[in-house]
């Protein structure tokens, strides 16, 4: 039934998200909403009064993407300039792996806070090696941040799934990656443009933008 579970949700996501086009059916609008995220005590990159949170899934390739051309951005317009903290929230959506490296993440997030975003960046660059998300994977990121590999892979299951329920069912999350700038969800999760008019409060909670057809 578990293996069934992922597989319908990553058949939605995979088709929906972790694309660059827009889901099905065309939409004439988008409003921007204000979500209280309940990321209060979740460790921060940088000590900005602004934030940028990035919802994602390990095993999502425009996860990796966004790793590897948006975050770079984003840490030297703003986080290296004390202008933002950003945030990054891993789900279990798309498959087993998925589950398994959500649950690395909450693990390392405890065990070693302040290395965090440097584990969360590694299993994000490595994304789609032979053996990623597997447990010799997960040994092999264990002796590489010199930390117990099996206290990486405890299962952390219950909290995957509250989170991923939690982020779809009430926090606007329909694909992966969804960016949010103080809250605010953002139409395009690859523009820096449109996370600049939000910092900026050219873009508030309640605006509402025609969407491009294709």
């Amino acid at each position: 039934m578990k293996r069934l579970g992922f597989l319908m949700i990553g058949l939605i996501f995979l088709l929906s998200a972790c694309t660059t086009s827009e889901a099905g059916d065309a939409t004439e609008t988008f409003t921007y909403v204000e979500y209280a995220l309940p990321l209060d005590e979740k460790v921060k990159l940088g000590d900005g009064a602004d934030e940028i949170v990035f919802v994602f899934d390990y095993s999502c390739p425009w996860c990796k993407k966004w790793m590897e051309s948006v975050l770079p951005e984003i840490e030297a317009r703003w986080i290296e300039t004390g202008k933002v903290s950003f945030k990054g929230q891993a789900l279990a959506l798309l498959n087993e792996r998925s589950q398994r490296l959500a649950s690395v993440d909450a693990n390392a997030e405890r065990l070693m806070p302040d290395r965090y975003y440097a584990l969360q960046r590694q299993i994000g660059m490595d994304s789609g090696t032979d053996d990623f998300g597997t447990e010799a994977y997960v040994h092999r990121l264990a002796a590489l941040f010199d930390v117990d590999a099996e206290l990486l892979l405890a299962p952390q299951i219950d909290e995957s799934i509250q989170n991923a329920r939690l982020y779809t069912r009430d926090l606007g999350v329909e694909y992966v990656p969804t960016v949010y700038v103080n809250g605010i969800k953002l139409l395009d999760a690859f523009s820096l443009d449109e996370m600049e008019r939000v910092l900026n409060k050219d873009i508030q909670a309640g605006d509402v933008v025609d969407v491009p057809a294709e």
